[in-house]
């Protein structure tokens, strides 16, 4: 059989590559790179900035385009790329299950959950992190791939979650006049509808004010973080 590369290898302007492909990837991005090229510059005392599409900054990667879920497939690479370091330590018969387990939650997990509190945690974003724990989980365990998704001996979006939850409390019990703290309560009070996957998605659906009453309590804040969220799929 015989394949012909012409019509791509000429830059016929009707072809076009499969939507998501790595040479549509590559497509896009030569698009993008040219359309900053075009932007106005910022300068600040006098040295011109730089126009790019996405930065890495305090191990988090950010885009102009405000991709919620950028952030969470480049951590996720580098945890990818620690996952297959230990490919040995996962096949090995000998160590107990209890152990591995540990492990990836200690190296790989770890670091893959580098500030998820600021994160949009949307239903996409809950998807490819408990696809990808999922994964991780059918090599460690051996199990289908269907039972660590829907029944996983470790829970790594239900950990995060939780982990949002604490955060929050401990947010809530902040100082008025703390940055942080007013940014959130800005967030809160801008707009009408708190947007999906926020801080809040898991909390108790009361005032604020009585929220941050409850958070000052942490006994009762502790137990609200072991019992929610009921449903983290």
């Amino acid at each position: 059989m015989r394949v012909h590369f012409g019509r791509w290898c000429n830059g016929d302007p009707n072809f076009h590559s499969r939507t998501g492909s790595l040479a549509d990837k590559a497509v896009q991005h030569s698009k993008r790179k040219a359309a900053e090229s075009e932007l106005s510059n910022v300068f600040i005392e006098g040295q011109k900035i730089d126009n790019v599409h996405s930065f890495v900054y305090l191990g988090g990667k950010q885009q102009c385009d405000g991709d919620d879920v950028i952030e969470v497939k480049y951590r996720m690479d580098i945890a990818q790329a620690e996952f297959s370091k230990l490919w040995r330590f996962w096949q090995d018969r000998r160590l107990p299950l209890s152990m591995k387990i540990r492990m990836y939650r200690v190296a790989v997990c770890s670091t893959f959950t580098h500030a998820p509190e600021s994160w949009e945690l949307s239903e996409i974003v809950r998807k490819k992190v408990n696809g990808f724990n999922s994964r991780c989980l059918h090599v460690i365990t051996g199990r289908p791939h269907r039972e660590t998704a829907t029944d996983p001996i470790y829970n790594l979006v239900l950990d995060i979650r939780r982990r949002r939850l604490r955060f929050l409390g401990h947010l809530l019990r902040m100082d008025s006049s703390r940055l942080v703290r007013r940014a959130f309560l800005a967030y809160v009070y801008g707009g009408e509808q708190i947007p999906e996957g926020s801080l809040l998605q898991d909390c108790p659906k009361i005032p604020l004010e009585s929220l941050v009453e409850l958070a000052m309590d942490r006994s009762k804040w502790k137990k609200i973080v072991r019992e929610n969220p009921l449903n983290s799929l």
